[in-house]
C-alpha cells in the first residue's frame, strides 16, 4: 500500500507543479488565469483577482506539501501519517471548489476557458470535469492508502517505480485536451466526407 501511496502522490505533485508553475512563471500567466476566472458564476468581479493569487500560492503550498509527504512515506516518518492526511485533505478540499467552479461553468455555458496548465484555448467542457473528478479519485485513493499503509522505510527500487508510474499518468491528465483532440474527431473533419459526397 505505501508504494501505492507513492505513485497516487506523485500524480498529484506532478499535476500541481505543472499547474502551478503555468501560474506563477510570469505576471502574464497571472492575469491570463485570472481573466479566465472572469466569466465563472459566483465569483464577483473585484474578486478574480484576489482568488486568482490565492488559488496559485495554494497549488504552490501544496507542491510543497506532497513532496513532503512522498519523502515521508519513502522514508518511513513517524509524522508520515498525520502530515499527509493533512496535506491530503487540503488537497481535497482545493479541488473540490474547483471541481464546483467547473461544473457552474459547463452547466451555464459561460463561456469560460481552462487556463489549468497555462492553456486557455479550450473552453471549459466535460472533458474537464472529468479530469477534475480523476483527481478527485486520486487524492481519495491516496488518502485511503496513507491511512490503512504500516509506516517503513520502502525500497527505494519500488520507490523509483512508484514515483515513474505516477509521472506517466500525471502527464495524460495534464496533456488531455491535446490526447482527445488527437484521438477524437473534431467536427470539421468528421463533416468533410459528407460534403465530398455531395
Amino acid at each position: 500500500m505505501s508504494y501505492v501511496s507513492v505513485g497516487l502522490l506523485a500524480v498529484l505533485w506532478w499535476v500541481f507543479a505543472a499547474s502551478s508553475w503555468s501560474k506563477a512563471r510570469s505576471r502574464t500567466a497571472l492575469r491570463a488565469f485570472a481573466d479566465s476566472l472572469r466569466p465563472l458564476p459566483l465569483l464577483p468581479a473585484r474578486l478574480v483577482d484576489p482568488v486568482a493569487v490565492l488559488v496559485t500560492i495554494a497549488e504552490l503550498g501544496l507542491v510543497l506539501g506532497i513532496g513532503w509527504s512522498v519523502l515521508a512515506v519513502a522514508t518511513g516518518w513517524p509524522a508520515a501519517r498525520p502530515g499527509a492526511t493533512l496535506v491530503l485533505v487540503l488537497t481535497l478540499l482545493l479541488l473540490a471548489v474547483l471541481t464546483t467552479g467547473v461544473v457552474l461553468a459547463v452547466r451555464r455555458d459561460t463561456g469560460a476557458r481552462c487556463a489549468c496548465f497555462g492553456a486557455t484555448q479550450q473552453p471549459l467542457g466535460r472533458r474537464h470535469v472529468v479530469r477534475n473528478a480523476l483527481l478527485l479519485a486520486v487524492t481519495g485513493a491516496a488518502l485511503v492508502t496513507v491511512l490503512v499503509a504500516r509506516t517503513h522505510p520502502l525500497a527505494a527500487a519500488g520507490v523509483l517505480v512508484g514515483v515513474a508510474t505516477g509521472s506517466v499518468g500525471a502527464l495524460i491528465l495534464i496533456r488531455l485536451d491535446d490526447l482527445l483532440e488527437l484521438f477524437l474527431p473534431t467536427p470539421s473533419t468528421s463533416l468533410a466526407p459528407a460534403r465530398r459526397r455531395r
